[in-house]
């Protein structure tokens, strides 16, 4: 009887450089692009889409036995919720989607100041990036 395993294989060095490559691509479009732009919106759209096909691929792990660990993902978890939340009413309050709000700010009008240059944006797009596979790779 085989035994199933819990936790996606890890990617080879081809798929790592390829997954590097697409990052550095994608990050480097995201800077070119013009902050709140059609086209950044479909990177970001593009870039979320990949993730969450992703996440839903993943097998999932059982659940934490440990009562403290449940719950701090509970907490996290609500924690992540009311952020998603508070950015999507603010992104839906904006009275033009292509232009940032200051009466209704988001997280990227917010961070927009510190990402205008060039290179701060590419660097920005990768740690956008990395921390989102992060997140979806544990």
């Amino acid at each position: 009887m085989a035994a199933e395993s819990t936790s996606a294989a890890p990617p080879s060095s081809g798929r790592r450089a390829l997954l590097a490559v697409c990052s550095i691509v994608l990050a480097a479009g995201g800077a070119l692009t013009r902050p709140f732009g059609w086209p950044a919106t479909v990177l970001v759209l593009l870039a979320g889409a990949v993730v969450l096909v992703r996440a839903i691929r993943s097998p999932t792990s059982a659940e934490p036995k440990d009562a403290a660990v449940r719950r701090g993902t509970a907490v996290w978890s609500a924690l992540l919720l009311a952020a998603a939340g508070w950015e999507a009413y603010a992104f839906v309050r904006q009275p033009d989607w292509t232009k940032p709000s200051d009466q209704h700010p988001t997280l990227s009008t917010l961070l927009d100041p510190a990402l205008e240059q060039g290179p701060l944006r590419f660097a920005g797009w990768l740690i956008w990036l990395a921390v989102g596979w992060w997140l979806v790779t544990r």
